[in-house]
């Protein structure tokens, strides 16, 4: 006798994510400073060429550290940290302090940069100070990131659909001096590239760029631009901003989510003081709402989402995340259930 898996059994697998990638949650920080020793490996051209981590590649970013590729033999010092979960929170830190440069050059740099990862709840902070001159050999920096990849199956409708989530973003984003920094939020949707649905850009020129909801903004509800050019300006407040998803109902997507601040500073030379930033959005991009559209357009009230993780969305964003434990014990519970069904 031929035998099908009950519906039970098959609620328990979406459930244990068995139809999707497993979810999971990535925290990654990098902080450096230092000059890099030109000809340090014996090559007249060693250590003279850059290029960016390539751990921070899974992230959205605009700004970013560019480090020797020649490594550590070029002398500059940084302290490099990811931590990864399928459960969560995930979290960690690095600080640095750092001086060198002649007696009638000093140089110093100090910096930190934080990241946590839950979900829909990611969090990062990035700091830097830097004095003295700079050139071409010189890095400085700091960068963190929060990343989410969640397997979610959106049911309530057929065919194709629009999965809207609503974020909270709130912290201060300072700049002062010669220096770039940035907070930026972005999403992907199974193997996709990442794209931009939140910036805050604050550059060394005093431009202030923002964008949210689909298109650059002249102001940001609920965030303030305060300072000058001399002493640095500051974004702060509370706002919230939208993106679609393209879904399919009842199929398991992979939905990734990024958090990314940097603050990279340069010369402080002729300035009344150093040059530096702070990214702190630690507490901060929070998903507080979520809506599910039907092909035609039309709202549905009556969506459910199941994910991978186990956490629970509903309209009001992150409903509960179980506890891993749990999580596990109901997963296989279902799939036994189910199979108890079928004998």
């Amino acid at each position: 006798m031929r035998l099908f898996p009950s519906r039970l059994a098959l609620f328990g697998a979406f459930l244990c994510g068995a139809a999707a990638a497993a979810p999971s949650l990535d925290a990654y920080v990098l902080t450096a400073g230092g000059n890099s020793q030109f000809g340090a490996n014996g090559n007249p051209f060693g250590c003279s060429t850059f290029a960016p981590d390539a751990g921070a590649a899974i992230f959205g970013r605009s700004f970013q550290i560019a480090l020797p590729t020649d490594g550590s033999i070029c002398g500059v010092a940084s302290v490099l940290r990811s931590a990864g979960a399928a459960a969560g929170p995930a979290q960690v830190a690095a600080p640095l302090g750092v001086a060198w440069g002649a007696s009638t050059d000093p140089r110093t740099f100090t910096g930190n940069a934080q990241a946590r990862a839950g979900y829909g709840n990611l969090g990062v902070r990035a700091t830097s100070s830097y004095t003295g001159t700079s050139d071409s050999g010189t890095v400085a920096g700091a960068q963190a990131g929060a990343r989410q990849i969640e397997s979610l199956t959106i049911n309530g409708g057929s065919g194709n659909g629009t999965y809207r989530q609503t974020f909270t973003l709130d912290g201060s984003l300072f700049n002062v001096g010669r220096a770039d920094s940035e907070i930026e939020f972005g999403y992907s949707v199974d193997s996709a590239p990442t794209r931009m649905a939140f910036r805050i850009t604050n550059q060394r020129d005093g431009v202030i760029g923002l964008y949210a909801n689909g298109g650059f903004q002249a102001a940001l509800p609920g965030m303030a631009v305060t300072g000058d050019l001399a002493n640095g300006f500051t974004v702060a407040g509370s706002t919230t901003f939208s993106f679609d998803v393209p879904i399919v109902f009842g199929v398991a997507q992979d939905i990734g989510l990024t958090l990314w601040a940097a603050t990279l500073p340069s010369s402080s030379a002729g300035l009344l003081s150093a040059s530096g930033g702070d990214a702190s959005f630690f507490s901060s991009a929070r998903l507080t709402g979520i809506e599910v559209f039907d092909s035609s357009g039309q709202a549905l009230s009556n969506f459910t989402i199941t994910s991978g993780s186990g956490t629970l969305y509903g309209p009001g964003g992150v409903v509960a995340v179980p506890e891993p434990g749990t999580a596990l014990l109901l997963c296989a519970g279902l799939l036994w259930l189910g199979a108890r069904r079928r004998a």
